[in-house]
């Protein structure tokens, strides 16, 4: 009888191991920095600003090769629709982007006398990275002719798991936009019983919304309304900084 239940045990301890071994590992999701530097000429120097250059330090996903393609994939597109100056472009990747925007400074440049140099400068770095979200923002600086450049942080929320971008409503409840409102009255001075837009701001509808750019660093949420997004060039980037203490009640991820 011993001897019985002992094989019965062997059996179910060699079952449990070979279920074991077969049971897949998860890789993991590593991020790398890759750059792309394009110029006009090999010997310009751009600290005189005679030449034109653009220059693409972008984050690169690995180790998990379906989330690591899909979110490489988004982060691409998101840098290409920043920096292409078409409404639709037909872009197919950053090295294609890069020598665009070259030609089309030459082609500006040969209608154009007066033209001068034009910049893009892209960089994007991992804000914050947790079993449950990955936040990478992107810094953009752009001129290309015109009064002025311009100038945004935005920032995209990926599920690491997935791959999937995260939005607001996937992030938080509805209530914190009211808790955001109240802050932002708070910091610009405006009433609570006053029209949001009361001191000059272009809040649709006369209407407080969130901004289109939200992120997250190890200790705070980071909120972004870059420029014209309510406000006049004059007035530059409004951010707020939310400590993740205060805003912990509003999300809905760990």
């Amino acid at each position: 009888m011993f001897r019985r239940f002992s094989l019965i045990l062997l059996a179910l301890i060699t079952f449990l191991s070979c279920r074991e071994e077969k049971k897949p590992v998860k890789t993991s999701l590593l991020f790398e920095k890759e750059q792309i530097i394009k110029r006009t000429g090999e010997n310009c120097d751009t600290a005189e600003y005679d030449c034109t250059v653009i220059s693409l330090e972008v984050v690169k996903a690995k180790g998990a090769p379906e989330i690591s393609k899909e979110i490489n994939r988004k982060l691409e597109e998101h840098v290409i629709e920043l920096v292409s100056s078409e409404e639709d472009p037909q872009v197919s990747d950053l090295e294609e982007l890069s020598n665009n925007f070259i030609l089309d400074y030459r082609s500006a440049a040969e209608n154009f006398s007066e033209e001068p140099p034009w910049e893009a400068y892209v960089n994007e770095n991992i804000y914050s990275k947790t079993e449950n979200l990955v936040s990478i923002g992107i810094t953009t600086e752009i001129f290309s002719g015109g009064a002025h450049g311009y100038k945004t942080l935005t920032f995209l929320n990926f599920d690491p798991n997935t791959g999937e971008l995260y939005s607001s409503k996937d992030l938080f409840t509805p209530e914190f936009k009211t808790f955001v409102e109240e802050k932002f009255r708070q910091e610009q001075n405006i009433p609570q019983e006053e029209n949001i837009n009361s001191t000059g701001f272009w809040f649709k509808n006369d209407i407080f919304r969130l901004p289109s750019n939200i992120g997250f660093t190890e200790e705070n949420v980071i909120l972004v309304y870059n420029s014209y997004e309510i406000a006049p060039y004059s007035a530059g980037d409004i951010y707020m900084e939310i400590p993740l203490e205060e805003a912990r009640p509003f999300l809905k991820i760990e």
